[in-house]
């Protein structure tokens, strides 16, 4: 194998490596997401219903002071009673009294909804914070333990950030500039050449990736001198796999 192509694939190793380790130091390890995930949800439940019993506590709150207006309203009319000249004045009176009634029941009902929801949902909120006590008490000491082991994920990134660098400065620039470009669209820059047996003897070489077919020269080239080659179809470099 030229040293070209054994440099780009160990370049491509690294890199793919100092990916990984970048993503984990600013994330969490996957034995821990499962755990993380179920923390959030809880806590957004949390949320969620402190939110939902503190609109219902202001609902509450609302209705009551309507409440109050129309029972003044009410009193108000009711006073007047004594004071009609006429039947008519009497009969609208009667109607305006009827209506203050109907809305006094219809606020004192909303009154009383809102502080139905506002009990469900602080007795919600208190059955659901007991259960999250020992939900908390295992994340937390699951993060403390992550946090203990982060400084050797980065220093670890900080390794392969500078062995990344060197692959890449051993590397015509050219060639770097366009396997990168290759990464950037596909998501990974080489690709193994395989082989497909011919039902009538030999084998049919192809590209690993998009199955470009290669041409059996190239193939060898590739296999026995380590000729850095580009997939005429996906542009990907070729190598001869791990074999």
């Amino acid at each position: 194998m030229t040293d070209q192509l054994d440099h780009l694939r160990r370049f491509d190793r690294s890199m793919r490596e100092l990916r990984r380790a970048t993503e984990l130091l600013n994330g969490l390890p996957e034995e821990m997401r499962s755990l993380h995930e179920e923390y959030t949800a809880a806590q957004r439940e949390l949320e969620a219903l402190a939110a939902e019993g503190a609109a219902a506590q202001l609902d509450r709150r609302t209705a009551e002071g309507q409440v109050a207006d129309a029972q003044e309203r009410l009193k108000k009319f009711q006073q007047q009673v004594s004071r009609v000249r006429n039947q008519r004045e009497y009969g609208a009176l009667l109607t305006e009294i009827d209506a203050a009634k109907s809305a006094l029941r219809g606020l004192e009902e909303t009154t009383l909804a809102a502080l139905e929801r506002a009990e469900s949902a602080a007795a919600a909120l208190v059955e659901r914070r007991q259960g999250f006590e020992d939900l908390a008490t295992r994340y937390q000491a699951a993060l403390a333990a992550w946090e203990a082991e982060k400084p050797a994920v980065a220093a670890r990134v900080a390794e392969l950030e500078r062995e990344t660098a060197a692959l890449r400065d051993e590397l015509p620039k050219g060639v770097v500039a366009q396997f990168l470009r290759i990464v950037e669209r596909f998501g990974e820059g080489m690709a193994p050449i395989q082989a497909t047996e011919r039902p009538g003897g030999g084998f049919i070489w192809h590209c690993g990736a998009c199955n470009y077919r290669i041409r059996p020269q190239v193939a060898v080239e590739i296999k026995t001198r380590g000729s850095l080659v580009q997939c005429d179809g996906c542009r990907r470099f070729l190598h001869a796999g791990d074999e």
